[in-house]
């Protein structure tokens, strides 16, 4: 992604949604984590936390993390467990749900999901709704 942001910084809009696996015991954490954390302003700092630390993955960790990148941790901790933050990740797996999300990460150009997953071809992708929407 940050290389795609980096190629089309005026034309491409990155949305991101939490589709935590249910088979996975810190998925729902983590994203919760990541939301209380955007309530400060810190969504990505902590989604980065989170992903360089994925084997570290505990609850206690979240708070910790919180802490490190600088926001009111009791604050992220009433915000991470917050019926708020519980109905924006399930509204999120919903939305996934009735697209066809079927694991992570998955990625939409313009609403059509390709097949595969490289640089190349969403560069390519991207380039031909660029000039779809020039014409």
């Amino acid at each position: 992604m940050a290389q795609l942001l980096e190629a089309f910084p005026n034309d491409l809009q990155f949305v991101y949604k939490n589709y935590p696996l249910p088979f996975h015991k810190q998925a729902m954490p983590a994203a919760k984590a990541s939301l209380a954390a955007g309530k400060q302003g810190k969504f990505w700092e902590m989604h980065d936390k989170i992903f360089e630390n994925y084997r570290a993955l505990a609850d206690g960790k979240y708070a910790e993390w919180a802490g490190e990148i600088g926001i009111d941790v009791e604050k992220f901790k009433a915000d991470m467990a917050s019926p708020e933050t519980q109905a924006l990740v399930t509204e999120e797996m919903k939305q996934a749900s009735k697209v066809g999300v079927r694991g992570t990460p998955t990625f939409f150009i313009n609403g059509k999901k390709p097949a595969g997953r490289s640089f190349e071809l969403y560069k390519g992708l991207i380039e031909e709704e660029i000039k779809k929407k020039k014409s």
